[in-house]
């Protein structure tokens, strides 16, 4: 015999419901409250051939084994074209942050292979990369170009959401944005208009620079050293240190 629920049961269940959601709503607001955007004010290096790259990295490489204090930390992101018929395209950008007021925006495109001083830097024994979801961009990156192999090296880098859960106690799948909001209180624009753009084609625009750059930048805030002044921020300082990677 087919039976149905009465209609007392179907609104009641369609109320709780509509309570869950909200009150999920309410806690997302809560964590995640409408705040700033993002702003960087820096120098960007944008290098498109692959001798200047090269030169840039190992200047990096210098300044690194300069510094006293290690490991030293290296703010990692990319960006690739891609397409709902073919997919994903091959990394076409390398953002990289080691000081606050300077990001290196990197174009691939016209790269048969990465610089061998680049991967050195990747690799170097004195930096931890770090990033959102970083292991897999390193993964990305090892199958486009070979020559980057892994090794050691996703065991090395840092995943600052993983890291946040960890110290937080949370479970949140964290992307940039929601990281930076939750930390920082700003976040970072993430317009698709720019976000889904031909990073392959040279050169970039300026929308796509400034971009590429937040991305990396983020990381090294201005803000982030005064989170954990109250100990309502306690944890948050915590995290804040893994943002700046000290050990």
């Amino acid at each position: 015999m087919e039976t149905f629920k009465r209609r007392s049961d179907r609104l009641i269940n369609n109320n709780s419901t509509r309570e869950a959601t909200a009150k999920k709503e309410n806690n997302e607001k809560k964590i995640f409250p409408c705040v700033k955007y993002v702003k960087y004010g820096g120098k960007i290096v944008y290098l498109t051939d692959m001798s200047e790259i090269a030169e840039a990295a190992d200047s990096l490489i210098q300044w690194v084994e300069r510094q006293q204090h290690v490991p030293i930390p290296l703010s990692f992101d990319m960006e690739w074209p891609f397409s709902f018929q073919t997919g994903p395209g091959k990394t076409s950008v390398v953002q990289i942050c080691l000081e606050l007021n300077c990001c290196y925006v990197f174009q691939l495109t016209n790269l048969r292979k990465l610089p061998a001083a680049l991967v050195a830097l990747m690799k170097h024994p004195r930096v931890r990369m770090h990033g959102v979801n970083i292991k897999n961009d390193v993964q990305k990156l090892a199958r486009d170009f070979p020559e980057m192999k892994l090794d050691d090296l996703k065991h090395r880098c840092i995943d600052l959401g993983t890291w946040c859960n960890e110290i937080n106690e949370t479970g949140c799948r964290w992307s940039l944005d929601r990281l930076c909001n939750y930390l920082i209180n700003q976040t970072v624009d993430k317009n698709k208009k720019v976000r889904m753009s031909n990073w392959h084609v040279v050169p970039l625009n300026k929308d796509q620079l400034m971009y590429a750059a937040i991305d990396v930048y983020v990381n090294w805030s201005s803000d982030l050293p005064g989170i954990g002044k109250s100990s309502a921020n306690k944890k948050r300082k915590a995290v804040s240190d893994c943002w700046k990677m000290v050990e």
